[in-house]
């Protein structure tokens, strides 16, 4: 149709929704309007029919991105409305358009649910009231219709051969009827040798089959294609996709049902891990990474299929506290994507457990403005956790949030005190005869909460640990950090123990607790973990050792920094130590003596100190591009190089490292838990308690452990006039000695009610 035709419509108005009603819109697909210009396509054309959530009538529900971009633009593509009294014009975005013309063209459906426009995006009253409907809306349809997008040569390359592999059945079988022994059938692919039984056996042969005849013609670049997509990203598709009885993913004109979209995962899950098994010398570090991106691609999915899985089969949804921390908590994955920062909770509501009190006292408002929205729900979740506090990380990225409310909208990490969302490490503020206290109060929202102050910080630590700036594959702790960290906690730790000792105590006697220094390491995370296997002798042996090869690595990485430096050209004479000849100047009536009597001497004496410098600054330059170009091709090597990701114990041995220490398992343990404290550092108090804290401390602050939380915290206090003190949150804290309730045995600390800003 032509543009004058389409602009004497008018604009498309709403008809309101009763809000005491469960009635949402429905979009029929109606053929589109022809296009004047030949081979042009033509106008997108609906009509909207008002029903009952309740009614049972047949359709289905639409997921897609919206791929509105960094910016929020308004909906620029056109699409007819027909009505009773007439046609109108309603503008979506691209993305949609897109979308609805590939399902016109297939006619997979007919009426379908499409928030972008059942819903009137402008009316967030009725924005409000319809996500309310959303877990029933996606929950009562025939299937879910996920749309990844316009397809491309690799994606089609995926969907075909995925479609392929499905047909022969293996895949489904091993994840349906034999799933049960999915782990074993896996381990037998890995290790043919392993004896197992008649059934395991047969899995095995076929998959072992399925990876010899399909392996090769795997499309890694159509399996990156199709999962980079922008849906995987975003978070209102969890529930889209989740609650629906049926799912198909669409890509242009290829679908997949949802089993057998999970088998191409799955396979590429198995035929990437019997390769990498089977890898015998080093191999090019970019086809490392190339496959260890492809594995970390499949999160998105993940996500979805564990969630239907704990809906449509085991029943057990998560509370909403869960579901925010499993969704808003990203750790070193790529952050979910929203259009709007308040779906990160009102997305979730579909999800939540029909019985829990917590997402009943959730009030959808889309009017209200993000920072009191977000702290409306901190006080919700902080009546079930006080842990919540630890996901106060900093810098936030959302302006005029109070400390104490957690910026969702931010890249946050697990705390250092958990060893999963869900597994605290300690117990510092846990007593059986305290519960936490809390209240909120005032505009803006001020938390009070019952807690207990342990002392103020006297000193603060200067070094951090580092993360290599270019990791072979994946992230690794830079080891020069570690030595100067190291050095630190030997010198806090003296500090402390000299201020629990007293004067006539020996140099011996003073000397810090090996446990101690161990456990200031890394927020006691590896200390607690080798107590727990090796027990408390074994622990600190296996520690010890484990520290003393990083220690040797990183302090022979610094003589190395520092070797290369001396050999710059304007370092390289104070690294000799000699000045030269040339430069050690006569007194200057010897000179005008020798000039006077004997001017061919001092002429050949010129002539010798010339030579002399040319030669030198040959040497020194040649010495010191020699030395650049050895330090630059190891850095070059490190990073492109091929790499072997077994290294052998000789190599590990040239170094002068115990290959049986640095290779073993436990050593990825200890420097894993130190990349979890990466942000902290030493602390001292001034009655001698030592710990690490957030970065963003300072001296004068206060440690503080709060009723019912599970570590210690630090608290910068406000210089107000106020009567009440109030204080802003920095994070959580590791104090040694008080991690596992000590506190409560002190007679001498007092509980008291802090006022968080």
């Amino acid at each position: 149709m032509s543009l004058f035709e389409f602009k004497s419509f008018k604009p498309f108005s709403y008809p309101p929704l009763s809000p005491l009603k469960r009635i949402f819109r429905l979009v029929q697909l109606l053929p589109p309007k022809p296009s004047i210009v030949p081979g042009a396509n033509g106008t997108i054309r609906i009509r909207l029919i008002e029903a009952d959530v309740d009614s049972g009538v047949h359709y289905d529900a639409l997921s897609y991105a919206w791929s509105l971009g960094p910016r929020y633009q308004e909906p620029n593509r056109q699409i007819i409305v027909e009505t009773e009294q007439g046609s109108y014009k309603l503008y979506i975005y691209p993305a949609l358009e897109i979308a609805l013309r590939y399902l016109v063209s297939s006619h997979m459906t007919e009426y379908l649910f499409i928030d972008q426009i059942s819903i009137n995006q402008r009316d967030r009253d009725e924005k409000s009231h319809q996500v309310l409907l959303m877990r029933d809306i996606y929950t009562k349809c025939a299937r879910t219709i996920v749309w990844l997008g316009a397809p491309t040569r690799l994606s089609d390359q995926y969907f075909d051969l995925v479609h392929e592999m499905s047909q022969e059945g293996i895949l489904s079988r091993v994840m349906g009827p034999h799933v049960s022994q999915f782990m074993h059938v896996f381990d037998a692919v890995m290790d043919p040798s392993l004896q197992v039984n008649e059934q395991v056996r047969e899995d095995r042969d076929d998959l072992l089959d399925l990876v010899q005849r399909y392996g090769d013609r795997f499309p890694l670049d159509g399996f990156a294609d199709v999962f980079d997509r922008l849906w995987f990203s975003r978070l209102w598709v969890i529930q889209e996709a989740c609650l629906a009885p049926k799912v198909v993913f669409l890509c242009g004109k290829k679908s997949l049902c949802f089993d057998c979209f999970r088998s191409g995962a799955l396979f590429y899950n198995i035929y990437n891990t019997y390769w990498v098994r089977r890898i015998t010398g080093a191999v090019p570090q970019r086809v490392l990474r190339q496959r260890d991106a492809l594995l970390n691609k499949t999160d998105g999915f993940i996500r979805i299929f564990q969630e239907r899985k704990a809906i449509h089969q085991s029943g057990i949804r998560l509370g909403l506290h869960d579901l925010v921390m499993k969704y808003n908590v990203n750790d070193d994955k790529k952050k979910i994507g929203v259009t709007l920062e308040q779906d990160r909770i009102f997305g979730l509501l579909g999800l939540a457990a029909d019985n829990d009190a917590l997402m009943a006292q959730v009030q959808v408002d889309y009017k209200s403005h993000i920072t009191q929205m977000y702290s409306q729900i901190a006080g919700l979740l902080l009546q079930d956790s006080i842990d919540v506090l630890l996901f106060n990380q900093y810098p936030k990225k959302t302006g005029g949030l109070p400390s104490w409310v957690p910026d969702w909208a931010m890249d946050l990490t697990i705390p250092a005190g958990y060893s999963s969302l869900k597994e605290a490490t300690f117990s510092a503020g846990v007593s059986t005869t305290t519960e936490a206290v809390i209240a909120i109060k005032g505009n803006p929202a001020q938390l009070h909460i019952k807690g207990i102050a342990v002392d103020e910080i006297e000193e603060v630590g200067t070094q951090l640990y580092r993360a290599q700036p270019h990791p072979q594959v994946s992230e690794q702790i830079d080891y020069r950090s570690v030595k100067t960290f190291f050095d630190e906690v030997v010198e806090f730790a003296k500090a402390a123990t000299a201020m629990t000792k007293d004067e006539t105590s020996t140099d011996t006697e003073n000397a810090p607790d090996p446990g101690l220094l161990m456990s200031l390491c890394d927020s006691s995370l590896s200390y607690r973990h080798f107590t727990q296997t090796l027990g408390p002798i074994g622990s600190l042996e296996r520690l010890q050792a484990l520290h003393r090869s990083l220690y040797t690595l990183g302090e022979r990485l610094i003589k190395s920094d520092e070797f290369v430096a001396s050999y710059h050209i304007t370092r390289i004479y104070q690294t000799v130590g000699i000045i030269p000849w040339y430069l050690s100047l006569m007194p200057e009536m010897d000179s005008l003596q020798i000039c006077a009597l004997d001017p061919l001497i001092s002429g050949k004496i010129a002539y010798e100190a010339v030579k002399d410098i040319i030669t030198d600054a040959a040497g020194l330059l040649i010495a010191s591009a020699r030395v650049w170009f050895a330090s630059k091709y190891i850095k070059f090597r490190h990073r492109f190089g091929k790499m072997n990701i077994r290294p052998s114990h000789e190599s590990v041995e040239k170094v002068g490292l115990d290959p049986n220490v640095s290779l073993g398992p436990d050593m990825n343990v200890l420097t894993t838990n130190m990349l979890k404290n990466l942000r902290r550092r030493l602390y001292r108090t001034r009655t001698g308690f030592v710990g690490l804290g957030p970065a963003e401390m300072e001296t004068g602050n206060s440690l503080v452990i709060f009723h019912g939380g599970t570590t210690a915290h630090i608290l910068k206090k406000r210089d107000t006039q106020l009567e009440d003190d109030e204080y802003q949150y920095l994070g959580e804290a590791y104090c040694d000695g008080l991690m596992d309730g000590e506190i409560f045995k002190d007679s001498t600390k007092s509980e008291r009610m802090f006022t968080l800003v």
